[in-house]
Order: structure tokens, then sequence, then C-alpha cells
């Protein structure tokens, strides 16, 4: 089972590639300490999938005080290409049995000095990172690599008092109704639905705030919301899945973040009791 940490086995924390994957139960966590691999389907694997370290994030299967949280973290040996049922022999008749996976071998399973908690409890697919994000994080949030202007409207958010998710999917599935490794990674990001960048929540509603620089202008008073429906429009959709949709423009926000953040507190004002 994993053992603890000791930082002077790692280099200098900097920008080592690190990718946080899902554990969906203790018996995964099991087969990477003990057999030392892990596996993502090709077909279904992240955009970003070379890394120097594989993270692991625990879901709502493992015992309460191990649940929602990153705990463990392993070097990446070699990465190979397998099908499922040559990884998986007993398990011949799952239905993905011949699909192709990324085998990925894996050093010692190391116990962090403190694990990484998810406050909202949320479903994680993956998570882009780096060695210094990840041994410095107090949470989950601070994990997302996206540019140093929503770093700022992140900080700005914390500075506020303000509880916000990051890289939230419009449809936010439960964290606990996945107990197989292989269904992990089926939620995927599409141009038509991109995660949205901060999530914000109160008793009456949630708002979806995202970096979209060609839709954050006001809509002209002639645009009506059918012909956003028509048009498959992001400011329609998210609005029809239950959001309070606030688009910002980057290059704006990086100028002035506090106007930013009234728009954003704008909004929760419309969903009411917003969570502080």
């Amino acid at each position: 089972m994993p053992v603890s940490l000791n930082l002077d086995d790692l280099p200098a924390p900097g920008h080592q590639r690190v990718l946080v994957a899902v554990l969906p139960t203790p018996a995964d966590l099991t087969r990477a300490a003990e057999e030392g691999w892990y596996r993502v389907p090709v077909a279904r694997a992240p955009a970003q999938m070379g890394a120097d370290y594989l993270a692991f994030y625990q879901t709502g299967a493992f015992a309460p005080a191990d649940r929602w949280q990153i705990a463990t973290l392993a070097a990446v040996r070699r990465v190979s290409i397998a099908r499922r049922v040559d990884l998986l022999p007993a398990e011949p008749q799952h239905p993905r049995a011949h699909d192709e996976y990324y085998r990925i071998e894996l050093g010692p399973l190391w116990r962090l000095p403190q694990p990484i908690p998810s406050r909202r409890l949320r479903r994680i697919t993956f998570i882009p990172t780096t060695l210094a994000r990840l041994l410095s994080a107090r949470e989950i949030n601070d994990l997302w690599d996206k540019g140093t202007a929503q770093d700022r409207l992140w900080s700005a958010l914390l500075n506020a008092g303000l509880e916000a998710e990051r890289q939230v999917p419009w449809d936010e599935p439960p964290d606990d109704d996945v107990t197989d490794l292989d269904d992990v990674w089926g939620v995927a990001e599409t141009p038509e639905q991109p995660p949205i960048d901060f999530a914000l929540y109160g008793r009456s509603g949630r708002v979806a705030v995202i970096y979209a620089a060609d839709l954050a202008a006001p809509l002209p008073a002639t645009v009506s919301p059918r012909s956003l429906r028509e048009a498959g429009d992001q400011r329609y959709a998210l609005a029809a899945a239950g959001w309070t949709p606030v688009f910002l423009d980057p290059e704006h926000c990086w100028r002035q973040p506090d106007a930013c953040l009234r728009e954003i507190t704008q909004a929760l004002a419309q969903v009411q009791d917003a969570k502080e």
C-alpha cells in the first residue's frame, strides 16, 4: 500500500507534468499500489495524456476519512498500449474487452503529506497540473492551470469570500454513480459544451462564469431567445440547462478584475442567497 512521501525523493517542484486521475474504488487503489499500473481507454484519453506523475482522486466509494480527495502520487515509468482483455484476462466478457487502453506503469505509490480535498464532493474526470501546484494546493480548485488571467480572477473570488468551483461540466454528474474505472473517462468536453470556468451556487440557482471574448458583449435588443436557441448559442443553452450565464472577456478581466467581479456578484444576486 502507499508509503509516506519523502519530498527529498522528488526533484525541486516546478513544471513537472502531473495528471490527476480517478480511483473509483479501493480495489483500484490496491491494483495501482500492488501491481503498479493504471489504465485509460485510448478512445477517451485526455488530450494532455503525457505526464511525469499520476496523482489519484478517491471517490465517494472510499471510507469516510479517505473519500473525495487526492491522497496519493506515483511517478510514470512507461506507457504502452494493450487490449483490455490482455490487461484483465479474468474479465473476457467485459463490453470493452477488445478496446485498446493505455497501460501506465507506475513507480511506488506515495501518500501525500496532506490530502487535497474536494469541497463540493464533485465528480473529477482528470486534471492536468504541475508538481508545484499539486504540492502547494489546499483544495482541488487550486490545481487548475488555465493561465494567469483565470488565476487572477480566482484569487479575486477567494479574497471576496465567494466559493466557486473551477472547470465544471454543464450537467454536473454525481461523483458516486461510477464504480467501474472504464466508465470514469466517459465525461468529455465538447465545443458546444466547454467546461464552466467558474461555477458559483446559491439556494435558488447557480451561476456559470465562462471566459469567452466573443460572447461577452451585450446582446442587441433585436436578438430573440428563439433565434439564440435555433443557432445553438451557448447563452441560451446554459440558461436552458439551469445556469445563469456570465460571459467575460479575458483581456477585460485582466485589466479590471474588480469590474468582472462585480458582474459575477450581480449574477449571484439574481439566484439569491449565494453561499459565502
